[in-house]
């Protein structure tokens, strides 16, 4: 049952990010959630989390995640999404070109009783980005 209650979280999560909703999504995590995947420069917190969010936001203002699938099991969950944004800030060094971007990740939450995210990895296809942006 907690499996269920966790893809339903988790999808409340990704349509408030994709309604521009950073509040609303974050409200997914617990406070001391850590978040692995994030730039080296942030803190693998929930503050590190909003600071990239907002940064990808002014470089791609119509940033959003498209799930594909999800697997879960006991207090974990794995999806697999495809994230997509037109560029139109810097990104990455590179002056806005206007292109859409598309690009693959994977995810895996850790929840806890209350069905928070205490722990997420984030796996994206970053050489996938980098080529779409010509530093390839």
């Amino acid at each position: 049952m907690n499996e269920h209650r966790h893809t339903q979280r988790t999808v409340a999560a990704v349509e408030a990010f994709n309604a521009g909703d950073i509040d609303g999504y974050l409200s997914s995590y617990a406070p001391d959630a850590v978040i692995h995947g994030l730039p080296e420069h942030l803190e693998a917190t929930v503050s590190g989390h909003r600071e990239f969010l907002l940064s990808m936001r002014e470089s791609l203002p119509d940033f959003r995640a498209d799930v594909h699938a999800f697997v879960a099991e006991g207090d974990s969950l794995a999806a697999r999404l495809t994230y997509t944004g037109t560029h139109r800030g810097m990104l990455h060094g590179v002056r806005p070109t206007g292109k859409v971007l598309r690009w693959d990740a994977m995810t895996f939450r850790r929840f806890d009783e209350e069905g928070l995210t205490v722990e997420r990895w984030i796996l994206g296809d970053n050489l996938s980005l980098l080529r779409q942006l010509g530093l390839l």
